[in-house]
């Protein structure tokens, strides 16, 4: 004995090693190899001499965790890039003639009605004058047609020409009792025939001016009120003249349109207007904040909705903007002001740009003091809502929208079941429908189930 203990105390140094030692692989054992064996998350747990397969040859059921769906307030923040815009109005010169005047330079603040330039207008008072003129003269041409003393309407008096034709009337009357009386004369011998002829010549042709005298009144009757639809039409005429001459004076004096700042200004005093229609000013007009966001935000962006934008000239400050319109169209080629080069790649080798949409944002308040067109930033909406939800690992395969869980019954038989998943975040899942409170799903140990397996529930 005392042998014993003199050889292990001579080696006490070795004993303490392998004693070290083997509470080492004891605490390995137990903190270390033991956890990852079990662990479904692990690689170990599914290896073929893993805790899973030894499980399954067994014929025992396999561990796994669950919870039931809690209904809760969950934040949605929404996060998009954008640029602060403004609508380009560009301001024609209409008239060709030499610009006399630009009251106004790069930059400055304009109203609506203000007065931008004048130009040279004298050709146009002159054409102003004579339409003035032409339509007097209509007028006074209108007047004489009414009281029939136009000399281009000699043809249509019908005055004048039913007077001619009582006249006629009474001479043919004269006529037709001459040439009775003659008649009778030479019946009785007291003419001779060649009187008779006369007579009867005489009567033809009064007869002849009487229906030239009736064709004459009919027409003359007929053709004055055409020929007073005419003058009223020259009259109208020359009025609509004068109206357009007056109009185009005005687009001598060069008004702003909108209100906004002046962006250009492309015309000097001295020069001449070459093309009409052709640009004189560029204003940008109001003031808001295009903000991009991403596809996947288009059911949380809506009208009405109060953003934050900050602005990256404008630092430590943000400012309050409403959505005021969303464009419905997703754009693969276009994102914030600073998108130039693709973004997330899918690992497949080749890029993938930025799926975005477009909302515009109205600042709330005056805020041209601080914000100008073209700055950059960011908008921020802050969404807040009751939702069911659960862990985020107990939803698999989340694709547009959709998902899958495993759903627990009482007797410990489980399903799988389609649900449909709003917001995700990095805690848990949103579920819109497919699940109540009363169910209960797997949170652990549901990634390596096979449909034939059995299960625990780990309490």
């Amino acid at each position: 004995m005392k042998a014993l203990i003199k050889l292990l105390w001579e080696n006490k140094f070795i004993l303490f090693f392998i004693l070290l030692t083997c509470v080492g692989i004891a605490v390995l054992t137990l903190f270390v190899l033991k956890p990852a064996y079990t662990s479904s998350s692990s690689k170990l747990y599914t290896s073929k001499l893993g805790h899973l397969n030894m499980l399954r040859k067994a014929g025992k059921p396999l561990p796994v965790k669950i919870t039931r769906p809690v209904k809760e307030e969950i934040s949605i923040n929404v996060i998009g890039e954008g640029v602060c815009s403004s609508q380009p109005v560009l301001v024609p010169i209409i008239p060709m003639a030499p610009v006399m005047e630009v009251l106004v330079k790069e930059g400055d603040l304009v109203k609506k009605g203000d007065l931008l330039a004048t130009l040279a207008n004298t050709k146009a008072i002159i054409k102003r004058d004579s339409a003035k003129l032409a339509l007097s003269t209509a007028q006074a041409e209108l007047e004489r047609v009414r009281l029939g003393s136009a000399y281009v309407l000699a043809q249509e008096r019908p005055e004048s020409e039913r007077i001619s034709l009582a006249s006629i009337l009474q001479q043919q009357q004269f006529a037709s009792e001459k040439l009775t009386k003659f008649e009778e004369a030479f019946e009785k011998g007291v003419i001779s025939k060649v009187k008779l002829l006369e007579a009867r010549m005489e009567h033809t042709k009064i007869s002849e001016r009487l229906t030239q005298a009736e064709l004459s009144t009919k027409i003359a009757e007929q053709g004055v009120e055409e020929s007073k639809k005419i003058a009223e039409n020259s009259v109208s005429d020359a009025r609509q003249a004068l109206a357009h001459r007056e109009e185009e004076l005005k687009s001598f004096s060069v008004f702003a349109p909108v209100d906004g700042v002046i962006d250009q200004v492309l015309i000097n005093p001295g020069e001449y207007n070459q093309d009409s229609g052709k640009p004189g000013f560029l204003i940008s007009s109001g003031l808001w904040f295009d903000a991009y966001f991403d596809q996947s935000d288009y059911s949380y962006v809506k009208k009405g909705l109060e953003a934050k934008v900050t602005l990256e000239a404008v630092s430590g400050q943000s400012f309050v903007a409403e959505i005021d319109s969303i464009k419905p169209i997703v754009s693969f080629n276009s994102g914030g002001p600073e998108i130039s080069r693709p973004l997330r790649p899918r690992g497949t080798g080749s890029p993938e740009w930025a799926a975005t949409f477009k909302a515009r944002l109205l600042f709330q308040g005056d805020v041209t003091s601080q914000v100008v067109t073209g700055m950059t930033g960011f908008s921020r909406i802050d969404i807040k809502r009751e939702a069911i939800t659960v862990p985020k690992a107990a939803v698999q395969s989340i694709s547009a929208g959709a998902g899958v869980v495993n759903v627990v019954n009482d007797d410990e038989s489980w399903e799988v079941r389609e649900v449909r998943v709003g917001h995700v975040n990095d805690r848990v899942a949103e579920i819109l429908e497919g699940l109540t409170e009363e169910d209960s799903v797997m949170i652990d140990g549901h990634w390596t189930l096979k449909i034939d397996d059995e299960i625990t529930v780990q309490r």
